[in-house]
């Protein structure tokens, strides 16, 4: 009898542990997804909060674009809306915001528009320019226009089978779907080109010293004429004086004012950084009006303050 009362004491006691343990498994349980659902509570609205910034500095920069419009002139490095938003502090974080000039690089749909030829002979002066195969500006064609259809064997046979698109390009991202360019050359190519609707001009006060080069400039006097990105030309005689061009050079497609600019804004809160892009278009006589948004950080939308025009010395591309 004492054994057999001994046994079920014990038998009560690994029980009762038992409980204890499965007690404590669905408490932690529990907090551990109550801790998660704060969280995923607390990202959500933080998100929201982003967002509602965003608005507000996308507004911001509208403003300044339509001020800037109003005191006519040019558009340079210097110019006001070129001036970053300084870090300042907001319920919950810090936001910050900068604004880049898209009419300073070389637009990718300009080979499917009108003068494509030209643009054509520019794209492969940059591409040698920033020691690329001059041949990539064929399948880009290709990819825009559909002429030809060389390119669409190699595409039908990748892992995840896909077209060329016959388009323009929407994203400048697109650019790694096309025959050749893998993640060195878009590396190189990315701070230089963009996608805006074709028919965009160059501005050459704000374009780097690669895409300068692409108008048939050379490398020295490309960098004199970029002045660390300080160029200030009043009109395009004076800057075909400066470059040096030949009498016959064509100036089609430059100029000294711009259209397209992306707004770009930073944001923190709780630690976790936002980052929103907003491609605005400045229309002259009317306001400026939003025309694409995106969210993410991918610096290689954003050209470099400061870019060499010798790949071999251009760190910013490595």
């Amino acid at each position: 009898m004492r054994t057999s009362a001994k046994h079920q004491q014990g038998v009560a006691l690994l029980v009762a542990l038992l409980v204890v343990a499965l007690a404590v498994i669905l408490v932690a349980a529990l907090l551990d997804r109550g801790e998660l659902a704060l969280a995923r509570t607390r990202n959500a609205l933080r998100s929201e909060q982003a967002e509602a910034y965003a608005q507000g500095l996308e507004i911001y920069a509208v403003q300044v674009l339509v001020d800037t419009q109003r005191e006519g002139g040019t558009d340079t490095n210097a110019s006001p809306w070129a001036t970053p938003l300084p870090p300042q502090p907001v319920p919950g974080g810090v936001i910050a915001a900068t604004m880049h000039d898209m009419n300073g690089c070389f637009n990718l749909n300009n080979l499917s528009g009108s003068n494509g030829t030209i643009w054509e002979q520019r794209f492969k002066v940059l591409l040698t320019t920033l020691a690329v195969n001059p041949s990539l500006a064929d399948a880009v064609s290709h990819w825009l226009d559909g002429n030809g259809t060389s390119d669409d064997s190699y595409y039908l046979a990748q892992p995840v089978p896909y077209r060329a698109s016959r388009r323009n390009f929407s994203q400048v991202s697109e650019l790694r779907l096309v025959k050749g360019v893998d993640g060195e050359t878009y590396a190189r190519l990315a701070p230089h080109v963009c996608a805006l609707p074709a028919g965009t001009s160059i501005n050459v006060n704000t374009a780097t010293v690669p895409v300068l080069q692409s108008l048939g400039i050379s490398q020295s006097n490309a960098e004199k004429i970029w002045n660390n990105g300080q160029a200030n030309y009043p009109d395009l005689p004076k800057f075909a004086t400066a470059a040096q061009l030949p009498p016959e050079s064509p100036l089609t497609g430059l100029g000294v004012k711009s259209t397209y600019f992306l707004a770009r804004g930073d944001i923190v809160l709780d630690d976790v950084p936002f980052t929103f892009f907003s491609l605005i278009e400045r229309v002259q006589g009317r306001t400026s009006m939003v025309i694409s948004r995106s969210r993410g950080s991918d610096d290689a939308l954003i050209a470099p303050a400061a870019i060499s025009a010798d790949p071999a010395r251009d760190t910013t591309l490595r």
